[in-house]
């Protein structure tokens, strides 16, 4: 086995092969992905705006807002007024939705999974700002166009799903 650097650590597992622990992000890979979650922030801006406009009312109403601090943080809102609408939205009930960095969940169904899942679309909305409720429209429109379900066959819905499955 080829040492890679010297910062790298090694470990010897149960069967006596190595392990090469991976080494820690430099100074300058800390800062480049401090700087690209910021101008994701920035690009989603308009969206987490509008979101948390949406976010205003749970909050007026015995809701609270919790820090998410993940690859791309986000604002939680959760409360009986969130609870209320997410089981009427239009499109039919749901646990959570993102809009931008703002996540409004129901508090009793909300789990790990879901938290993730909703996790992806804001990471999908800092990759795509105000361009990402049109792309994913769009979307929905090239799968009913296909004759497939506009939820279950929408990209950034796959896409979201794949992040729940391989959550850490």
């Amino acid at each position: 086995m080829n040492h890679t650097g010297p910062r790298d650590a090694f470990m010897l597992d149960d069967g006596n092969d190595f392990i090469v622990m991976p080494q820690p992000p430099s100074l300058l890979q800390r800062a480049a992905r401090a700087v690209a979650m910021l101008l994701g922030i920035v690009w989603a801006l308009p969206l987490t705006l509008f979101g948390m406009l949406m976010a205003l009312p749970v909050l007026c109403r015995r809701g609270e807002v919790r820090l998410v601090r993940s690859r791309t943080p986000a604002l939680l809102f959760s409360g009986p007024l969130a609870d209320y609408l997410l089981e009427r939205h239009p499109f039919g009930a749901m646990s959570a939705m993102a809009i931008g960095h703002v996540v409004i969940a129901e508090r009793r169904s909300l789990t790990a999974r879901i938290l993730t899942h909703e996790l992806a679309h804001v990471r999908q909305a800092a990759c795509w700002g105000p361009l990402f409720p049109f792309l994913y429209l769009g979307a929905s429109a090239w799968a009913l166009l296909r004759g497939e379900d506009a939820y279950w066959n929408n990209v950034f819905e796959i896409e979201a799903r794949k992040a729940e499955r391989h959550r850490t």
